[in-house]
């Protein structure tokens, strides 16, 4: 576990929606204080973009075409990390609703 957040292993899709998705629940408090709206989607977006860019860079990536790819692989990393969410967010609901079922019977 202390490997965890190894430019290396920010490299990797799991890696790097793991640190999206952390990323993005430390700033959603943040972003929700802006004056203007921005979606949570956008900001993990950006997120993953700046994680792969960085993690880019520092592993020795010195192309334009890693950094192009970096643009499409963060699509994908912010979609998994946002699916990762909604799916954890989904499982709590549903507990919480079976729960509270079974109390008012």
């Amino acid at each position: 576990m202390a490997d965890f957040l190894t430019f290396g292993a920010l490299l990797t899709y799991g890696g790097a929606s793991a640190a999206v998705a952390a990323l993005t629940e430390v700033l959603k408090p943040l972003v929700r204080r802006l004056p203007f709206h921005v979606s949570m989607r956008t900001v993990s977006y950006l997120t993953a973009l700046i994680i792969l860019c960085a993690a880019a860079f520092f592993s020795g990536s010195r192309d334009g075409g890693d950094y192009v790819l970096c643009t499409v692989n963060a699509a994908l990393v912010s979609l998994s990390s946002n699916g990762g969410y909604d799916l954890i967010a989904h499982l709590t609901e549903e507990a919480d609703t079976e729960d509270n079922d079974d109390n008012n019977t």
